[in-house]
């Protein structure tokens, strides 16, 4: 499907899938091994447990003080404090018993522990079994395909459908606990840790971004490029999504030689301490943050209990939702699909190009194996190239972001669309992956009629 400029043989694909194959192995084996870790933590946890219980005049603190005895047992012999491991006893008495089927997978090495913090932290507040049942069958279903970091946002969802009590109260009480901490770092360094709204944080995140880019070009003029076609995020009271996209990497500047990072942590600074960035305060003045938020339009009217999601988070309040929707330049009107949330179409209250923002409510981040970079910082790429026919239409477009984009063009990877923004893409090795859109996840019982 892609004009291959590698120049790579067979045999030296075979080769290097001959790496892939080992490297996956291993990854398997460790993450069994991990797995067999907290086993024997979880069963140490309840022998401890059970011990006391079976003490005359047994109490919470006799308990505990087991617990303690075999936790200093296990640390003094792997050579790690006592607390960390009575910690991680816990823990891994929470995964034995609340979460066993996801035990089971990260054991056959079908999942890693980044998969099991995801499932565990997003399945904690269901305190019913038969929610966290649902709950755990269904995540498990979408790790086997998803990194941690995608199965995060897809995880918060699923519980969010799973928990009896409404996200609305939950975070007003949540939201009760904002705050903001300073941690101690050696080396004449320190943390700063602000707990906000999830819309909050990731607007500050998106508008560090953005004024970092601009302190960055500020300096070195951009040289002229093909930049490709810009997917670009609707924005909450800043540019328009004619803007020309920023990509990820700045571009090269010799005067600057910090990183994205340490320019943004820079940014944060200068915007707290003296109100703009410096030394180019002029250049981010008027830029707002961008993110995309998903509205079902029957829970605004009170006929559904669909969560609102935030890309790369997950369900946030409505009222939040809201908020950003009455704010906004633009919003779209998205189609889905009632069985499997595909998105179908999508028109808009203000002009502009439709096939854009089709991709931008599809895709909402790099369409490459394990990619999340935000679709704003990503190309439009013809699936089937524009110079080898290929047509611009949605069933031959998807977003990636610059390093992607060279990687399909200039690699062997090879990649084709098989229906409703499904991509299945093959490594130079052979090897098959499929990347699924985000859909507008929506669960209906049999009982149901579609939402038409």
């Amino acid at each position: 499907m892609t004009h291959d400029e590698s120049g790579i043989t067979a045999a030296e694909a075979a080769a290097a899938d001959r790496f892939v194959e080992r490297a996956l192995l291993a990854h398997r084996a460790i993450a069994a091994a991990q797995a067999a870790h907290v086993a024997v933590l979880a069963e140490a946890h309840a022998w401890a447990r059970s011990v006391a219980a079976s003490r005359p005049n047994a109490t919470s603190r006799t308990g505990d003080l087991e617990l303690r005895d075999l936790a200093a047992q296990v640390g003094a012999a792997l050579r790690v404090s006592d607390r960390t491991i009575q910690r991680r006893m816990d823990e891994a008495a929470t995964v034995s018993e609340l979460f066993p089927t996801t035990l089971r997978a990260w054991s056959s090495g079908e999942i890693d522990r980044g998969h099991v913090s995801a499932i565990v932290d997003a399945g904690l507040p269901l305190t019913r079994p038969e929610d966290r049942e649902w709950f755990e069958r269904r995540a498990l279903d979408r790790a086997n395909e998803l990194t941690p970091a995608q199965l995060r946002p897809v995880a918060r969802t699923l519980a969010e459908h799973a928990h009896p009590r409404s996200l609305d109260e939950r975070h007003a009480r949540a939201r009760g606990q904002r705050r903001v901490v300073v941690t101690d770092l050696d080396d004449g360094m320190a943390r700063l840790i602000a707990d906000l709204p999830a819309v909050l944080a990731y607007g500050i995140r998106d508008r560090l971004t953005t004024l970092a880019h601009h302190a960055r070009e500020a300096a070195a003029p951009e040289t002229a490029g093909d930049r490709g076609t810009s997917a670009r995020d609707s924005t909450v009271g800043g540019p328009s999504e004619q803007d020309s996209t920023v990509g990820d990497t700045p571009p090269p500047d010799v005067d600057d030689t910090r990183s994205l990072d340490e320019v943004r942590a820079d940014v944060f600074a200068d915007l707290l301490l003296a109100g703009v960035p410096t030394p180019h305060g002029e250049t981010g003045q008027n830029v707002a943050a961008r993110v995309q938020v998903t509205i079902p339009v029957l829970t605004v009217l009170g006929r559904s209990s669909e969560p609102c999601l935030l890309v790369g988070y997950g369900p946030i309040p409505l009222a939040d939702a809201l908020e950003l929707a009455a704010t906004a330049p633009g919003w779209d009107r998205v189609l889905t699909s009632p069985v499997d949330g595909s998105v179908l179409a999508v028109d808009r209250y203000r002009p502009s190009s439709s096939l854009r923002r089709l991709l931008r409510a599809r895709d909402e981040h790099c369409r490459f194996v394990g990619c999340r970079l935000a679709v704003s910082r990503c190309d439009a790429d013809h699936t089937i190239d524009h110079a080898h026919g290929g047509q611009t239409r949605a069933d031959n477009l998807a977003t990636l972001c610059r390093r992607h984009h060279v990687l399909k063009h200039r690699t062997q990877w090879q990649v084709e669309q098989v229906g409703r923004g499904l991509l299945r893409w093959q490594s130079p090795g052979g090897r098959s992956y499929v990347d699924r859109p985000a859909p507008m996840v929506r669960f209906l019982s049999d009982a149901d009629p579609p939402p038409f």
